[in-house]
């Protein structure tokens, strides 16, 4: 994928997912829950904690540094997930959405640093094992969104 393809990408399934969240009351943002007890507050901060993380790895590897983000931290995803979910049940929706927005603009702003080559270049970064690093973006950002619309399908069901 080259680089306008991957912004398009990116702005297209950011679009798609706050369509899918525009038209819902506060009150079902924060407390309507799917089969899996969370809510849309808690999908918009996880999507947005990894996404961050995403940010944070663009900008190491802008900088020649091998990444450290939670990716890499030899922890278990679940583990990592339960703990931000927990930390971030008590932050303001308001705070939540406004990073939610956030991030994407910074996640764009780093994509755009990067040439085709240095996105599609699968031998490039070896921590990737042979992954291209838009792939790497992909999956951090409109693909885990993706990943997550049942989610949000769910709890508009039960509204």
């Amino acid at each position: 994928m080259n680089k306008s393809e991957l912004l398009e990408a990116l702005e297209n399934g950011r679009e798609e997912f706050l369509e899918l969240i525009d038209d819902l009351e506060e009150d079902t943002i924060l407390h309507k829950t799917n089969r899996d007890d969370l809510t849309v507050k808690d999908i918009l901060s996880h999507l947005t904690r990894w996404e961050a993380e995403l940010v944070k790895l663009l900008w190491q590897v802008r900088q020649g540094l091998i990444p450290t983000t939670a990716h890499f931290s030899g922890e278990d995803v679940d583990v990592i997930n339960a703990r931000w979910l927990e930390e971030d049940r008590s932050r303001p929706l308001d705070r939540i959405l406004s990073d939610f927005h956030g991030v994407r603009n910074q996640t764009i702003r780093r994509v755009e640093s990067f040439s085709d080559d240095q996105l599609n270049d699968g031998k490039r970064y070896p921590w990737l094992k042979g992954r291209a690093l838009w792939e790497w973006i992909a999956s951090d950002s409109f693909e885990h969104e993706q990943e997550h619309i049942n989610q949000i399908q769910q709890i508009r069901a039960i509204s």
